[in-house]
């Protein structure tokens, strides 16, 4: 196995790849050959998800200056030293199903950090430095311990996906009002009482206590039956060609959807009846 690892990195560093793939080696320890010499100062992106590995080395970002993507996923490291804050042009961290229980400071560095992926470890909370990632679109934090999230998160105003299921959070930071690009919030199986989240709706929005509550928010009304429909609804479509609206425009290709509540209203539905 050590002699297999030995010709990838060096025919890597022959050939200048920007990209290695040292997956499923079962490697204990960052392979020295990557940090020989001037290392590979060529390489982008770099793959070691399920291996053994426990922490980085400290001249990561001296032998490995142009990494974009590093990927860790599935191993069993436990501290990530300082000097990751010196990948400047790191773009995609990958950290998931991993055994750490703290992040340093230093992750704040990584301005050009686009994707950071934390999910399952044990940290029990996140460095306030994660608001300097102004570039960060994508942050995963899903299965770990936190009890509360950065309020300088709401300075990551490039974020879209904040996922943060299977934590202990009880709130959250009403500040996230202010991330306008984020579309994807998901804060499944956590202890949130109420969602402090201002977008143009009355604070704060209280959960619903029981299934009764949720009856006053259907998803809309069936067009045969005018029932309130609440977990299913059927579509059907209409050509207006086909109806008398036609007359208004005879080459409309505009068709109506209608909702009906059941598959009985959707056949006895009839847009001319």
């Amino acid at each position: 196995m050590a002699t297999d690892i030995y010709e990838t990195i060096s025919m890597a560093k022959q050939e200048r790849h920007k990209t290695l793939f040292l997956n499923y080696r079962n490697l204990k320890m960052f392979p020295v050959e990557l940090l020989k010499d001037e290392g590979l100062q060529f390489l982008e992106r770099l793959y070691m998800k399920r291996n053994s590995l426990t922490t980085l080395p400290d001249n990561l970002a001296q032998k490995l200056p142009n990494l974009i993507e590093l990927y860790l996923h599935s191993n069993n490291i436990v501290i990530i030293p300082e000097a990751i804050g010196n990948l400047a042009r790191l773009q995609s961290l990958d950290l998931s199903n991993n055994a750490l229980q703290l992040l340093c400071p230093e992750i704040g560095r990584l301005r050009s950090l686009r994707h950071l992926r934390l999910s399952n470890n044990q940290l029990k909370c996140l460095p306030p430095a994660i608001g300097d990632l102004l570039e960060l679109e994508t942050l995963d934090v899903s299965m770990n311990q936190l009890m509360s999230l950065p309020e300088r998160l709401h300075r990551c105003l490039s974020l879209q996906s904040l996922t943060a299921d299977h934590n202990l959070l009880s709130h959250i930071p009403r500040q996230l009002c202010c991330l306008h690009r984020l579309n994807q919030l998901s804060m499944a199986a956590n202890q949130l009482t109420f969602l402090p989240l201002d977008l143009n709706l009355p604070p704060p929005i209280t959960l619903p206590k029981s299934l009764l509550d949720l009856l006053e928010f259907p998803l809309g009304h069936c067009h045969r039956c005018s029932q309130s429909m609440f977990t299913i609804t059927y579509p059907k479509l209409f050509p207006l060609r086909d109806t008398v609206l036609a007359g208004v425009h005879r080459r409309t290709t505009v068709s109506f959807v209608a909702y009906c509540c059941s598959s009985h209203c959707l056949r006895t539905f009839d847009l001319q009846g």
